[in-house]
């Protein structure tokens, strides 16, 4: 980052004394877009390097719909974050267990979506490196169903 940002602020220098606006506004937009490419590839460095420490995510089906289903065996949880992760785990294997079960009642109550989302978040902040879009994209998978079966209900 700091090779970026020394050439960028000699160019914001440099162009401290030209005359023409048009110009130095386009070239700063450029040194802009320069610096947030740069951005972009350094966190997708670190993403992949999260997905390297995160197992990978299974998948399961319901109704045609493919949704992952990342589980961690305990004998790879890691150091920091392994409450949390359990604690995601166990909200989605609760999701899970009532979409199973029934295929028209409401999979959660309002307490429950908010736990998983305080799970999900308490994780981040354990686990900044670990790969949480597998858990997000469950989750949201059985939010979604959720709503659809309220809506279902509701317009019955």
């Amino acid at each position: 980052m700091k090779k970026i940002l020394l050439p960028a602020l000699g160019l914001a220098f440099l162009l401290d004394t030209t005359t023409e606006s048009c110009a130095q506004a386009n070239l700063i937009h450029g040194i802009t877009a320069g610096i947030g490419l740069a951005r972009m590839a350094a966190n997708k460095k670190d993403a992949s390097a999260a997905k390297k420490d995160a197992p990978a995510a299974a998948t399961s089906t319901y109704r045609g719909q493919v949704f992952p289903m990342q589980r961690t065996p305990a004998d790879q949880l890691p150091k920091k974050g392994a409450e949390q992760v359990t604690e995601v785990e166990t909200q989605l294997d609760r999701f899970h267990t009532a979409l199973l079960a029934d295929s028209a009642s409401a999979l959660c109550t309002p307490e429950q979506r908010t736990a998983i989302q305080t799970a999900l978040v308490g994780l981040a902040r354990a686990q900044s490196r670990w790969d949480l879009q597998p858990y997000q994209q469950e989750a949201t998978f059985y939010l979604a169903e959720d709503a659809r079966r309220q809506k279902a209900a509701s317009t019955k």
